[in-house]
């Protein structure tokens, strides 16, 4: 062979060579596809089925998330956004083939469903070498990384904001046991006469604190009628707002009879919610009873 010819070879192995880690690349860094074709930011309306499960519904209005089944609350972002982003969830590989077996892979029947918008997703067993999880969507069995997020759950208590109020909703009475505060049209508040420890600084203290309330996590309470001290909250445009005290330690609870949640919140806003400078706070709940 000449040197031309053996020049000519080497290009063409060196060419051959070079086309197919080009390929290797290409396939490998190719786009996967995405569960759904809904765009994350246009997931609008969120239902989690579980078997034996209230139904459990999110919907946005005017850009807030809010749970609406089985209870009506202000939703937590942070959670309802951590389930839209299950729409654009990668798919690892699909499983295809005529001898599929669905019940095999939990899916016949799901383990539970999630609908986005209109798009269904049943959720079935999981892989357990990869952490990944069986899915069935329109028709089409695939595999996913297991969502983390919590907000796919059956327990709707996270979903429920954290903060008691919103940042947009005014106070303006509060009833707690021995004393009520009411906010006066120039924005003071105001106590009973005779109140101890009744000032300006102290009223203003305890109102904003109550304004500002947030719970370090949410606990689902159904089938429970708390028993024991009650605060009432009033804002201006007439909503209610029940609370409990149902323990002061080792954490600060408040129990919604409405939403049927224990909120859990820090023990050092127990001073901050319950008391007027040096007054003892209020006594924590009773033991729960069934609800009738």
């Amino acid at each position: 062979m000449n040197r031309a010819r053996l020049n000519l070879l080497l290009l063409v192995i060196v060419f051959a060579l070079g086309a197919g880690a080009w390929m290797a690349y290409q396939k490998k860094n190719k786009p996967k596809e995405l569960l759904t074709p809904i765009a994350t930011e246009g997931v609008t309306k969120i239902v989690v089925e579980w078997p034996g499960s209230d139904v459990i519904t999110l919907e946005k209005k005017d850009a807030e998330w809010w749970l609406t089944t089985p209870v009506q609350a202000r939703a937590d972002r942070f959670e309802a956004i951590g389930a839209t982003s299950l729409a654009s969830t990668e798919v690892q590989a699909a499983v295809e083939g005529d001898g599929i077996n669905l019940k095999e892979l939990g899916l016949e029947p799901p383990d539970h469903t999630v609908t986005l918008n209109e798009v269904k997703i049943e959720f079935g067993g999981s892989d357990a070498l990869q952490s990944r999880r069986y899915v069935r969507v329109r028709g089409k069995t695939m595999l996913i990384d297991d969502p983390a997020t919590a907000a796919l759950d059956k327990d709707y208590a996270d979903l429920i904001s954290k903060e008691l109020f919103a940042a947009n909703e005014e106070l303006v009475k509060i009833e707690l046991p021995d004393f009520t505060l009411t906010k006066a049209a120039d924005g003071s508040w105001a106590a009973p006469a005779g109140t101890a420890n009744a000032t300006p600084q102290t009223l203003k203290t305890l109102a904003e604190g109550w304004k500002s309330a947030k719970s370090m996590w949410n606990e689902a309470a159904p089938g429970e009628a708390m028993l024991g001290t009650k605060v009432r909250i009033t804002t201006k445009d007439g909503r209610v707002s029940d609370f409990i005290v149902a323990s002061l330690d080792p954490q600060f609870a408040l129990y919604s009879p409405t939403l049927k949640i224990r909120y859990q919140l820090s023990k050092s806003l127990v001073d901050e919610l319950l008391k007027l400078g040096t007054t003892a706070p209020v006594a924590p709940a009773a033991a729960s009873v069934p609800e009738a």
